[in-house]
């Protein structure tokens, strides 16, 4: 029976510290799985945290990533919506998920208008009496200047449509005086342009990215137009009424050299899309993947310079963006410690100390009972010694008790210098043996005044002498 009750005690015992690595394990040291949603698929954005997730794996960082996939942007933000990935990616100017929170902006789109406009040509002088020639074809300078145009706009969502009915409707130019034409990449552009030409080409691309001088030389105009880039500087009124975008300065030349596109230095518009995170995903977590990120995109700006675009976001109440907790914790730099984020249970455990160490010791003397039976066992040999010293009939069963309780005393002895029986029991012992040695002095006596005296004879009275005899009779 005590065998099985020490090894179960054992057992509990492994299984809790087991428990407590586990736990510790499980909340500092394993892996975070998150998925995450990336748009559009094939893009720099999806090479990149293809790359980033790797380098994690590699590396044994905290947070891993599963890539998701997807054809454009409103579906990464539908995902997030959906619940089916922790991560995505969103265009901040098109439906952001309503359940996710800005945690980095991973790059600045810009708006680009490209049309085809008339070749700059000095005018023949007309011939007097010759019937007035045909007014020349005007150029596109605005949105202004799209009505009757038709107008390709590349993008394989539903994202840069909506943006530029957003322009077109601030400018009072309906949509439906525009012949929209998709495309849904740059070999389309080529394509379709040979067959019929477009007058323009409007997308929203990230500032930087290849795809914008793709998109240019792949446009075919008719021999006498050559490809312009129109300035999309709304004012500040657009951008008061939509805070999400800015005004950014294009250089001279930025989509192509030659020719030079555009050809002058010019503002456009600009908007950022962002990496935002499920509201439920944990602040620790958040902070962790923000940290991550930012650490890692350094070693990968070489291969992916879009890595380099990558920029935190505005921590003050100003911001038209609603920042995850988790990751403003990180650009504030407020990370806390392990006494910080566990300071209540800490208290917790500091003060109830003494009832956890009480429990601890109950647990322990139920586990493993041998400490108490021992102290019983001896108890009650002091007892039964007690007992059988009040009864005992000769002085030789009190000398046998004698030899009893000093072996019993060895016993004891030894078994609290092994740590077999408190040491704090010991006075209750001392009590105990000067009982028994009281008991044994009182028997002895008891014993020692009941045996029989041996009868002495009396004393003869002394024989009566002669008389003596007066002197003088």
């Amino acid at each position: 029976m005590k065998g099985w009750r020490t090894t179960l005690g054992i057992a509990i015992i492994l299984a809790a510290l087991v428990g407590a690595v586990g736990v510790y394990w499980y909340v500092y040291l394993s892996p975070i799985v998150l998925r995450m949603a990336v748009a559009p698929a094939g893009s720099e954005a999806a090479h990149f945290f293809a790359t980033f997730a790797k380098v994690s794996e590699a590396e044994k960082q905290r947070v891993r990533l599963v890539l998701a996939p997807l054809t454009n942007l409103a579906e990464s933000s539908a995902a997030i919506d959906a619940g089916d990935v922790d991560l995505a990616i969103a265009r901040a100017d098109y439906r952001l998920p309503s359940t996710g929170l800005a945690v980095a902006n991973l790059h600045q789109n810009i708006a680009v208008l490209a049309v085809c406009n008339p070749v700059a040509a000095q005018p023949a002088l007309p011939r007097r009496g010759a019937p007035q020639a045909a007014a020349q074809a005007t150029s596109i300078r605005g949105f202004a200047d799209l009505k009757g145009r038709r107008i390709g706009i590349l993008g394989r969502g539903p994202a840069n449509r909506a943006l530029f009915a957003t322009l077109a409707a601030y400018h009072g130019l309906p949509t439906s005086s525009v012949t929209i034409v998709p495309f849904t990449d740059v070999g389309d552009i080529a394509a379709q342009t040979k067959v019929q030409p477009v007058d323009g080409l409007f997308m929203a691309p990230p500032r930087g990215d290849q795809l914008v001088g793709a998109a240019l030389a792949s446009m075919t105009c008719p021999p006498d137009r050559s490809i312009d880039v129109v300035p999309l500087a709304e004012g500040s009124v657009f951008q008061a009424r939509n805070r999400i975008f800015s005004s950014v300065d294009l250089v001279a030349g930025e989509f192509g050299a030659n020719p030079a596109l555009p050809a002058e230095a010019m503002a456009t518009l600009a908007f950022p899309s962002l990496i935002v995170a499920r509201r439920g995903l944990p602040n620790d977590v958040v902070e962790e993947f923000v940290k991550q990120l930012f650490n890692t995109r350094h070693g990968l700006m070489s291969q992916f310079p879009a890595a380099a675009r990558i920029e935190a976001l505005p921590t003050d109440r100003g911001s038209p963006f609603t920042l995850h907790p988790g990751a403003a914790v990180y650009y504030d730099g407020e990370t806390k410690s392990f006494f910080e984020r566990y300071e209540t249970l800490i208290y917790i455990l500091l003060f109830g100390f003494s009832g956890i160490l009480s429990g601890l010791i109950w647990l322990w003397r139920s586990l493993f009972p041998t400490r108490r039976l021992l102290v019983h066992e001896e108890h009650h040999a002091f007892e039964s010694l007690i007992e059988r010293a009040r009864h005992a009939a000769t002085a030789g069963e009190l000398d046998g008790l004698v030899i009893e309780m000093d072996g019993l005393l060895a016993i004891l002895s030894r078994n609290m210098l092994e740590g077999r029986i408190d040491i704090e029991l010991k006075p209750a012992f001392d009590i105990l043996s000067e009982r028994l040695e009281t008991a044994i002095g009182q028997r002895r006596t008891v014993l020692t005044q009941s045996v029989p005296v041996e009868t002495i004879p009396a004393a003869s009275p002394p024989c009566p002498g002669p008389t003596p005899v007066r002197e003088g009779s």
